[in-house]
């Protein structure tokens, strides 16, 4: 099978995308009105990166729903859970052994569990608990896929729009409670079938050039509207703009996935070297930076703020992080066994 070059780009621009989100998280959590120009700068690049999570999911989409050939359910799950599901519990139980050695959690292997099936061992792990649900209903979404015609796929996206996107924009206006139950076409299930969409079917020019304007009007509206509902809250961020089903975020996810997909589709070329080795430590990097972030990099940081300002602060710390990640990572994959930790 070809590989798509554009989804290794997607892949590395998502993976320094995510970083980006959480190394800037305290960079916007309050506006200090003596230092608006930190917070900006903040502002700017959470909002050009918070297209990072739709993307991986959309990314999996194009991949595991495209193709007709049936996969049994049971070789599928399997293969799956090499990939995410062992990753995913290992790393939730060194964590959690983490946490007890540091005093964070119990050391108790009951409450080891509890936390596990709550999700509160690590922010950032939330992402697992979530693709792995997708997962286990790709199977009934391939068969949706291989017998639906685009027009039914695209009736199953207006409603994602409207139950994911519209109700939640309303509810924010206004306190209006929505009593049509369309929880089957919410959610990240809807950035799924999206990735498949826009993957599978092709984009007339019109529609492509619509996307990229699309893109840039959610990147500016989420960077201005965010500004203004920050201000009228006294500094408090409001983050819903900052929300993965926000508006100005789903045109951001589409832009850049259209946008990506025509410039390399018939491209053969490799990512550059460094890339290279970003997307093939993707999953590594998404797992350790939010531990390394935490437990150690929060020690550096502040000297690199200190010496230059935060335009120039957050690229250096996100370097800084991805690199370090990126590092450990490629090393684990070179250990027998333990390179099944960071497939």
């Amino acid at each position: 099978m070809k590989r798509l070059v554009y989804m290794d780009w997607l892949r590395v621009l998502a993976t320094i995308a995510v970083v980006t989100i959480h190394v800037t998280a305290g960079y916007v959590s309050m506006l200090d009105t003596n230092n608006v120009s930190r917070w900006m700068a903040g502002n700017l690049f959470e909002s050009i990166s918070r297209a990072s999570v739709p993307i991986f999911v959309m990314i999996s989409g194009a991949l595991l729903l495209k193709g007709t050939k049936d996969i049994p359910i049971g070789e599928f799950l399997q293969k799956r859970a090499s990939k995410v599901i062992i990753p995913f519990i290992a790393w939730s139980a060194i964590f959690y052994a983490y946490g007890a050695y540091a005093g964070y959690f119990p050391a108790s292997f009951k409450q080891g569990i509890k936390h596990f099936l709550t999700d509160t061992i690590g922010g950032h792990l939330w992402f697992l608990y979530m693709i792995v649900g997708i997962y286990l209903i790709t199977p009934l979404l391939k068969i949706f896929v291989k017998n639906a015609k685009k027009r039914e796929i695209e009736y199953f996206l207006i409603l994602w729009l409207y139950a994911s996107v519209v109700v939640n924009l309303v509810k924010y206006y206004y306190p209006i409670n929505f009593n049509i139950e369309l929880f089957y076409v919410t959610n990240y299930v809807g950035y799924f079938l999206l990735g498949y969409y826009l993957s599978n079917y092709d984009i007339s020019k019109k529609w492509r050039n619509i996307s990229y304007i699309g893109g840039l009007v959610g990147f500016i509206s989420t960077f201005f509207i965010t500004y203004h509902y920050t201000v009228k809250a006294n500094g408090q961020l409001d983050q819903f703009w900052y929300g993965y089903f926000a508006p100005g975020v789903v045109l951001m996810a589409i832009g850049l996935f259209v946008f990506f997909k025509y410039a390399f589709q018939n491209s053969e070329r490799e990512l550059p070297f460094v890339l290279r080795f970003i997307n093939q430590a993707s999953l590594g990097i998404y797992i350790l930076h939010f531990f390394l972030l935490n437990n150690y990099l929060y020690i550096i940081f502040p000297k690199v703020n200190e010496r230059v300002h935060a335009i120039l602060a957050i690229p250096i710390n996100v370097t800084i992080t991805i690199v370090l990640s990126m590092v450990i990572t490629l090393v684990l994959q070179r250990i027998p066994v333990v390179k099944r930790l960071v497939p």
